[in-house]
């Protein structure tokens, strides 16, 4: 069950997220609908990554880069154990086979590089929303995220217009939020943090237990207990109908790493608040 479909099972809204699933790939080989992707897998060596790996098959010699692993209890990264780790993704609960779309230290490729798509048969559907996990952490010795970072989701129906879904970009977090602690219970990140917005609202899913965050923060996996390994799903809905779903990102992440997984397409549920760039809304029926 996603997240989603767990918030939403508890909430009375919906039943369980499978049966709700109109169109998904999370990156395993595991889809529903998916009718084509476009990833080209960029590697500049030492670290630099965008496209997609799991920690077991990491295509780099160097081993994962090391803002994305959280190496203060397990060798994570492949580069050995450090109690002092203070940024990283994933760590020692997460399932070292999952692939998932990791971008670390992009600023050597260009604009038109930094792209994937992906496009799904979504007919006869209608009302739909879009759930990607995003994770990331940023270490604060360098001030966090530089402020140019940005990862932008956009979609399109029939080879229509394109409109903005998700925009990841860096902020000042200035004591609003605070990210889980390292595996080690230690501090994370710092400085400048990812944020999630978008024009129809965004809600944050909890990896925890499903439950609706009250903020749109992008944060590190889980350390134990419910959700371990896991990071947050970030959730909006989408306006317009059609047979097929297009869904582009474009990203740069100059100096540091991020991570997405779980690319979801479902019925946008009812009553759930969404926060975005006008505030706290609530999500309408469409008949």
């Amino acid at each position: 069950m996603t997240k989603i479909g767990a918030f939403l099972t508890v909430a009375g809204l919906a039943a369980a997220a499978g049966a709700d699933t109109v169109a998904k790939d999370d990156l395993d080989g595991n889809t529903i609908g998916l009718l084509g992707r476009n990833i080209t897998n960029l590697d500049g060596g030492g670290g630099d990554w965008f496209g997609v790996a799991s920690r077991n098959g990491w295509p780099q010699a160097t081993g994962v880069p090391f803002s994305l692993a959280d190496d203060s209890v397990v060798d994570y990264s492949g580069g050995g154990i450090f109690p002092s780790d203070n940024e990283g993704i994933y760590g020692m609960n997460s399932d070292f086979d999952n692939d998932y779309f990791a971008l670390s230290d992009t600023r050597e490729w260009t604009a038109d590089q930094l792209q994937a798509d992906w496009t799904f048969d979504v007919s006869g559907a209608s009302n739909l929303g879009l759930s990607i996990d995003i994770g990331g952490i940023s270490s604060a010795s360098s001030g966090g995220y530089s402020a140019d970072t940005f990862i932008n989701f956009y979609y399109s129906f029939d080879g229509g217009a394109e409109t903005l879904a998700f925009a990841v970009t860096a902020e000042d977090n200035v004591g609003q939020f605070t990210t889980r602690p390292m595996d080690s219970a230690g501090a994370s990140g710092g400085g400048r943090l990812l944020r999630v917005d978008g024009p129809n609202g965004v809600t944050k899913f909890l990896a925890e237990d499903g439950s609706a965050a009250g903020n749109t923060y992008v944060d590190k996996s889980v350390v134990s207990g419910l959700g371990a390994g896991e990071i947050d799903s970030f959730f909006t809905s989408l306006t317009g109908v059609g047979s097929q779903l297009k869904i582009r990102m474009e990203a740069n992440v100059p100096f540091e790493a991020a991570a997405f997984d779980n690319i979801c397409i479902t019925p946008a549920p009812a009553g759930v608040a969404l926060l975005g760039l006008s505030g706290l809304v609530a999500t309408r029926r469409r008949r």
